[in-house]
Order: structure tokens, then sequence, then C-alpha cells
């Protein structure tokens, strides 16, 4: 998915398809006035741009090197390698999490502006309309992207949480594709019943987005999200491989690069406690005596952790 680049921020280059202008012009047209309107077009697209800059500082976190693309249906914020499900559950969070606090913002400073400085009888000034459109977009967006319905952030985030509690990840996605089909129904009904052309499109989308997910998930055959899964777990073994022969040969700044790696790319507890194992060990050799002690409580606890801890203490 490419697009044409407007700016770079924070490292994060954003760039857009012309249907992203489509969409804006369809949404914001007859909203009141010509500079209702206008408005109201700004708040879209920083509504848009909060919610994925959201997603794309959290992955930049984790040095995923992420870029945003405005396109038809909002925006998407892309990585070129998976992230571990610890970092995916928490970059698919932000961007919702970004919207809500800056949406509850603007509408606590409209709250105070309708309280100590707006008249009642007095023409609304342009820059409370901004106010305004700003806090509901982003309120909106927030909440809609949490809906439980694929291809929203809250299926992403209620799948991880099951799968948290689901030792087999099919069992986990049959669970999260039926409670995405029930939102996703649920969702038509509403743009039906409000005469919503656009909803009720949007709401095609998603219906035949569910209809491959839930296919693939009860056939038994392997989604794009269990084949994920399944790459990430296979790079963190990857890692801890040659992390084994890092802490053999005494490489140490190897070893804490390995450690890294198989924490981003950690799918499971194990592999996570293993990780820490080798950052414990590699910072201790390293004389990163207070980074060591802050792994080791994440630590598998064998015995070289053990002596590392020990010989973090005594020297510090």
């Amino acid at each position: 998915m490419q697009g044409i680049h407007i700016f770079t921020f924070k490292g994060i280059p954003v760039s857009f398809q012309p249907m992203f202008i489509v969409l804006i012009l369809i949404l914001s047209v007859g909203i009141g006035g010509v500079a209702e309107s206008f408005i109201f077009a700004i708040c879209l697209i920083l509504g848009v741009l909060i919610h994925e800059f959201g997603h794309a500082l959290v992955a930049q976190r984790y040095h995923l090197n992420p870029e945003i693309v405005l396109h038809f249906m909002g925006g998407i914020t892309k990585y070129p390698r998976s992230a571990g499900p610890k970092q995916d559950f928490w970059i698919t969070l932000a961007g919702p999490l970004a919207g809500l606090i800056v949406g509850g913002i603007a509408y606590g400073i409209l709250h105070v502006l309708e309280l100590y400085v707006l008249q009642a009888g007095q023409p609304v000034p342009y820059y409370c309309v901004f106010i305004y459109y700003l806090s509901m977009v982003n309120l909106f967006w927030g909440v809609f992207n949490l809906i439980p319905a694929i291809p929203m952030d809250g299926s992403k985030v209620l799948n991880h949480i099951i799968a948290r509690f689901c030792k087999n990840p099919q069992t986990a996605l049959k669970i999260s594709a039926s409670i995405s089909i029930v939102f996703v129904l649920l969702i038509m009904a509403w743009s039906i019943w409000q005469q919503s052309v656009w909803m009720i499109i949007i709401s095609v989308f998603f219906i035949m987005a569910n209809i491959q997910v839930a296919r693939e998930a009860f056939s038994g055959g392997s989604s794009k999200s269990l084949k994920n899964l399944e790459r990430v777990s296979l790079e963190a073994e990857k890692a801890y491989e040659r992390g084994l022969i890092a802490a053999r040969d005494h490489q140490w700044t190897v070893l804490e690069r390995c450690g890294h790696q198989m924490k981003r790319a950690a799918s499971d507890k194990d592999q996570l406690e293993r990780a820490y194992e080798f950052l414990t060990i590699a910072c201790t050799n390293l004389k990163k005596y207070d980074e060591a002690l802050k792994y080791s409580e994440h630590a598998r606890q064998s015995d070289a952790v053990c002596q590392a801890v020990n010989r973090c203490r005594s020297l510090l």
C-alpha cells in the first residue's frame, strides 16, 4: 500500500492515497456552512493522524520503523517486521487511547470555555467550533475503534486478551472471530436503521473481512495472524540459538543484542523469561549492573541469573 509522501514527524513518514481526500470530502461536505465544513475536515484529518501516531510512536519505541498511510478507510500504520504479542497489544491499544486522551482534553477545554468565556446569545467563535469537532471526532473514533469487530483495533485487543487464557491460538481466534461477527452484524443493523449509506458500505467491507477470517479460523487453516505468531516465535528461537553461541564465546555485546531481539519477538512467557536471562547475564558482564538487576526481576531464575544478581549486588 503506497502513497504520496506528505511529511515526516519523529522519524515516522506519513503519506496519503488520493482516495483519502475523497473520504474527507464525503464526510465533511454539508456540515453547516463552508467554514464549518472546512473546520470539520481539518478535525477529521487530525483525528486520523492522532490515532495513527498513537500506533506509530509506540511501534517506533519497539524499533519497528513504522510508517503511516492515509487511505479511503482512514489510515494504517505499517512496519516491515512483526511485533511480538505483548508489543502488538500495546501498539494496537495506543491508537484508540491517543484519540480518547486528546478528545477528552479538548472536551474539558470546551467545557471551561462554556462556563467562563462564551456568553449566551453571542455567536460561537470558530476556535470553539474547532475544539468541539476535535473532541467529538477523537472521542467517536477512539470508541468506535475499540469495538471488537474485525478489522477494528478492538478485535485485535480482544484476541490478545483471549489468547492469554487459551493455550491454543486457533481456539482464541475462533472465539474472537465469533464475537466479531456479532458486532459487525450489529453495526450493519445500526447503519441500516440510521439510513447511513457510508456506514452501510463500511459494514459490507467489515462483513467480507469477517467472513474470510471466520472461514480460516473454523476450517482449521492457518490465518495471517497465526502465521505471524508462528514466524515471531521462530524468530525468537533463532535469536536464542545465536545468544547461546555468544554466551559460550563470551561475546556479551552480541548476547545483549540477541536478548533484545528475542524479547521483541517473544510469543510466550518462556521465551520472554529466557530473553531476560540473556539480558541479565550480558549486562552484568558489561558492567551495567542496574540494568542487569532490573532485567533479573523478569528472568528465568537459573543458576547463571542468581550468580549474576549476587555479583551485581556485591559491586553496587
